[in-house]
């Protein structure tokens, strides 16, 4: 994840009436600051797009939570310096507008010129200098768009619930836009709209009724928009060379010949005579690979459509997936993500009477039909683009052979660059889906690469044992066979047992590909370790040792790596990190290379202590130099301190801590990563912006309305809603209408404890207003990465019940010490 976005919250922020009554002059801020927030939420998930492909998913994580640190960062400069804003206050929002869009900008010109590189952090102490260049630039613009908002919010501060909702609702906008129109371009076209929106903010905030004013900032705003379209098109950044792209395009004669973009992801094509792609390939095989063309995912993730008719595949005999074809006559044939196509062409060259083909990113689905098109087997090939869960939810003809491919790259291990990576077809419910879509012989097939130490092939198998087992499927010792090549694992999981013949031709297909059988049922010790020799046949002794209940869990716990299946609720099936493995990979940082020092997963940890660390010192710091410059009258007592940092902190953590859950677990339901995120986010927005805007009128309800929001929290946390097996096979439109609508009580009142907190605080504590904001925009930031520790070890059900558990306490807190009764009216100075 995404993978991956997490700052609506501190986008969607409270903020006040900003001036005169007059209805149009009020309607302009609005429309600013509304639009200023979409163009936050679309500049956030660019610069995530930007991240993930140029440098990896945990630098894309990194990327939004310090983005955030800009919100915070605002907070503290308001707090320390109020005066900013006592003179000229209209025409600074205005201006604060325009250096957002500016410096956006300037911060993509500065991360794609900056000579950042990941993998050299722990050899080179100056990628630590380079890191903190590469990540400020784009903290930057979001610093002047706090100023904005938290700007807005500390002038008029008892309409925050009106104007919250407003600054909600044009967030929720800006998820939408997200999934629309700038995907298609990319980055450059994101940006583009981006400028846009910053440069209409401007116009809105910083316009008087003069006509000749109006005019120059018109002409000013249309000048800045053109700078926004051209300036991104002036500069690419750098893909690290350690990914796919760049290593296909320094071979000789490589050729990039396409570029596509979606809104999550980026698609590369590649031509090249050096390329000879099929893992598993039998060293019994004596011809030479058809002509082959690459395509990359995001800069990585290599697979190759192969150019040959099928009839003239007969390299793919020589695969170690071609054995389901010896034991099936014509089958009819599932496979999940393909990739190039290299399963389809097998399975079209050995005999398979139908292929249907589950994709889930339309881009790769266009260039899987685009292969297949002017070929006699189009008839006999169907691409499905779409979530491959939902397809298999729905109902539907049974097949023969279910095949999940080699799809991903090979990543070390060791590496755990991939362990925030969620998929869904992995996990333990995909597996009896896939069970349940099979008939009465038939099969599933998994081929995952060799590792050292044993793990993802070894998961793979666990989550097949155990699916099987749930299903009631017995004596699972005549219904697995396995078999390794050089690089490559394959396991053959079938529902009803191996017959003799079956076995007879596995052992036959074995010996003449120069295989070996990890395990089949009746496997002799002399047929283990023949061609690939292991030091230890670790595959069949770790086989045998999961087939057995009673020794599974002392399996599992005696692994070098995390080998549990995964599942709906921790879809991780990239991350094998165990706690101990810790001291070993510290001994070898700088060591061996490795990247991230052999551990992606520790990364977090580094990211997530550097955010404790900024942040507890610009929460701590604005109250210090308020001490020290001796204006005690604007440092309240410790108790309201303290009873302002813990409700505003909460808020912060508890908001994203029911975001993040809502979003992974609604990705399942919704086909894709970016189609949850735009739906839940829409949807969060959207209705918290109404709770917001009916706040005002619960009075003294306001502390059982936030109690309300912890229990009902609790509720979603403990039981799926919706209930997925229920709804998975209905069209994607109604699946999002019942997204929507499941969201939209929670998110209604999540709209209520900000512009609560803030209300209560401008009774009696208004000085304290600003470094509310900045403490939870803080709490934002360490927020999203306690998160995804959490669910990676636990899951994100625990995630929700801590937000529930959260609210609760900022209702204690809320009810016992910041809900005094308010103090005289204050009026704040109208803006000039």
């Amino acid at each position: 994840m995404l993978p991956r976005l997490h700052c609506c919250y501190a986008t969607a922020v409270t903020f006040g009436s900003l001036g005169p009554s007059k209805p149009i002059m009020t309607g302009m801020r609005y429309l600013g600051l509304g639009v200023l927030s979409a163009a936050v939420l679309l500049l956030e998930l660019t610069l995530t797009r930007i991240y993930s492909v140029t440098q990896g998913y945990h630098f894309a994580f990194l990327a939004v939570s310090l983005g955030l640190l800009g919100f915070g960062a605002s907070g503290t400069v308001l707090f320390v310096a109020p005066g900013i804003w006592r003179k000229g206050r209209q025409r600074l929002l205005g201006l604060s507008a325009l250096l957002f869009t500016l410096t956006t900008l300037a911060a993509y010109w500065a991360i794609s010129l900056i000579p950042f590189d990941s993998y050299r952090l722990v050899l080179e102490p100056t990628m630590f200098l380079y890191l903190t260049l590469f990540y400020v630039a784009q903290v930057v613009p979001f610093f002047f768009a706090g100023l904005v908002l938290g700007g807005a919010l500390s002038l008029e501060p008892r309409k925050a619930g009106g104007l919250y909702g407003a600054s909600l609702v044009g967030s929720g906008a800006g998820a939408l836009l997200a999934l629309g129109g700038p995907a298609s371009s990319g980055p450059v076209g994101a940006l583009g709209v981006v400028a846009t929106l910053g440069a209409i903010a401007w116009i809105a905030l910083a316009a008087a009724p003069s006509a000749r004013r109006l005019g120059l900032v018109g002409g000013v705003a249309a000048a800045v928009i053109a700078v926004g379209w051209l300036a991104p098109r002036m500069v690419e950044p750098d893909i690290s060379p350690y990914k796919a792209l760049p290593h296909l395009l320094r071979q000789q004669g490589a050729t990039l010949v396409q570029t596509r973009w979606n809104a999550f992801s980026r698609i590369d094509v590649v031509t090249s005579d050096a390329l000879h792609q099929a893992p598993g390939l039998s060293f019994a095989y004596t011809g030479t690979l058809p002509p082959q063309t690459a395509h990359t995912v995001d800069g990585d993730n290599m697979t190759v459509l192969t150019s040959v008719a099928p009839d003239d595949a007969s390299f793919t005999e020589y695969l170690p997936t071609a054995v389901a074809y010896r034991l099936l006559a014509r089958p009819r044939v599932l496979i999940v993500e393909p990739g190039g196509g290299l399963d389809v062409l097998s399975a079209l060259h050995n005999g398979a009477a139908r292929v249907v083909t589950l994709v889930s990113n339309p881009l790769e689905a266009e260039l899987l039909r685009e292969q297949f098109s002017d070929r006699s087997a189009e008839s006999q090939v169907e691409v499905v683009a779409g979530n491959p869960r939902s397809y298999l939810a729905r109902k539907g003809d049974r097949v023969d052979l279910v095949v999940l491919p080699l799809r991903d790259a090979f990543r070390p291990v060791t590496a755990g660059a991939y362990s925030l990576a969620e998929t869904h077809i992995y996990t333990k419910e995909a597996f009896k889906a896939y069970f349940r879509r099979l008939s009465p012989q038939g099969m599933l097939m998994v081929t995952r690469w060799v590792q050292v130490p044993p793990s993802e092939e070894m998961r793979a198998t666990a989550t097949a044992i155990e699916a099987m087992e749930e299903m009631g499927i017995r004596d699972l010792e005549d219904k697995l066979a396995a078999i390794r090549t050089l690089q490559t694992f394959t396991l053959i999981a079938k529902k009803e047992g191996f017959t003799l013949d079956e076995v007879r031709i596995m052992r036959s297909f074995a010996a003449s590909r120069q295989m070996d059988l990890s395990y089949l049922p009746g496997l002799e010790a002399a047929e283990l370790n023949r061609f690939f020799v292991l030091p230890d046949e670790v595959y069949y002794s770790g086989i045998r040792s999961l087939l057995d209940p009673r020794q599974r869990p002392r399996y599992y716990e005696e692994q070098t790596f995390d080998i549990a299946p995964t599942t709906d609720e921790r879809p991780f099936f990239f991350h094998f990190f165990r706690w101990r493995q810790a001291p070993e990979v510290l001994a070898r940082l700088g060591k061996a290379w490795e990247p991230f020092g052999g551990a992606g997963f520790l990364v977090i940890l580094l990211f997530l202590g550097i955010m404790l660390a900024v942040s507890t010192l610009l929460i701590l710091a604005p109250l210090l130099l308020k001490r020290r410059s001796g204006r005690q009258e604007n440092v309240p007592g410790a108790g309201a301190r303290w009873a302002t940092f813990t409700y505003f902190f909460l808020l912060g953590l508890a908001f994203l801590w029911i975001e993040l859950p809502l979003m992974q677990r609604f990705i399942l339901l919704l086909d894709h990563p970016t189609y949850s995120f735009g739906v839940v986010l829409f949807s969060v927005l959207v209705f918290s912006g109404l709770g917001s805007l009916l706040s005002p009128r619960m009075g003294r309800r306001r502390p059982w309305a936030i109690l309300a929001l912890g229990i009902l929290t609790i509720v979603y946390a403990i039981g799926p809603v919706p209930p997925m097996s229920l709804v998975l096979g209905l069209p994607l439109a109604a699946r999002m209408v019942i997204a929507i609508l499941t969201i939209a009580p929670l998110a209604l009142l999540m709209g209520v404890p900000f512009p609560s907190g803030i209300v209560a605080l401008e009774a009696r504590r208004s000085g304290l207003i600003p470094w509310a904001w900045g403490t939870n925009g803080y709490a934002s930031v360490i927020g999203s990465v306690l998160a995804a520790l959490i669910a990676l070890s636990w899951g994100f059900s625990l995630v929700m019940l801590l937000a529930g558990a959260g609210y609760l306490l900022a209702w204690a807190v809320f009810y016992l010490a910041l809900n005094a009764p308010p103090a005289e009216a204050r009026t704040s100075p109208p803006l000039d």
